[in-house]
């Protein structure tokens, strides 16, 4: 178990923490931006990526996770959406809960990439023409969140997981962390139940930076 969690931080760290040489100028955060970038004027940047191991392999761990629209696994079930579970382009619109309260959240899916080896890379943001999303308490507010899962299949009954955020908002940024780990265990409970998780699994840990 150890050895695992050690393998899984030693792969995704540096992807997905590692900070560029100093810019002179940051481009604006946007789905292709890379990190760190510039918020809109008056926010703030603050970054989250939780890692976990799901015993499972990876083709099924992508079955269940790949999905944007059918994603009752990850705590949300659309009440609306455009295109397709996995067409680029498609939307979502979501009730999220959240410690600043309960919201109407719209999402795009920017990237979906399917991997040799049944794993799999995809990347969603909250839809720019909803922004800014005031926090009901008018203490701050969602400027936009960029999120990326990605899985790498270790061994044949264990996938590491890595999801990814990086987003701007006012006042002061959520817990995207204690969502991404409440998500990715309630998959291993999915898999575990289906019979489809007869691997090691690691329960999910975050490191966040704002």
């Amino acid at each position: 178990m150890k050895l695992l969690r050690n393998l899984l931080t030693f792969f995704f760290t540096s992807a997905a923490l590692a900070i560029p040489a100093k810019q002179a100028t940051l481009a604006a955060c946007s789905t292709n931006s890379g990190t760190p970038c510039s918020c809109p004027a008056g926010s703030e940047y603050a970054e989250s990526v939780t890692f976990a191991v799901i015993g499972a392999a990876a083709q099924d761990v992508t079955a269940l996770a790949s999905d944007f629209i059918n994603t009752a696994w990850l705590g949300l079930v659309p009440y609306a959406y455009t295109g397709s579970g996995n067409k680029v382009g498609s939307t979502r619109s979501s009730t999220l809960s959240t410690t600043e309260g309960v919201y109407n959240v719209t999402e795009k899916l920017t990237k979906l990439t399917s991997l040799p080896n049944g794993a799999f890379i995809q990347r969603f943001e909250q839809l720019k023409s909803t922004l800014p999303l005031e926090y009901y308490a008018k203490n701050g507010s969602f400027q936009g969140y960029w999120i990326t899962f990605e899985t790498k299949s270790v061994f044949q009954y264990e996938t590491a997981i890595v999801s990814s955020v990086y987003t701007c908002a006012t006042g002061h940024p959520l817990d995207f962390g204690a969502f991404m780990r409440s998500a990715w265990a309630n998959a291993t409970d999915v898999l575990t139940k289906q019979g489809k998780a007869p691997g090691e699994s690691i329960a999910p840990y975050t490191v966040q930076l704002w």
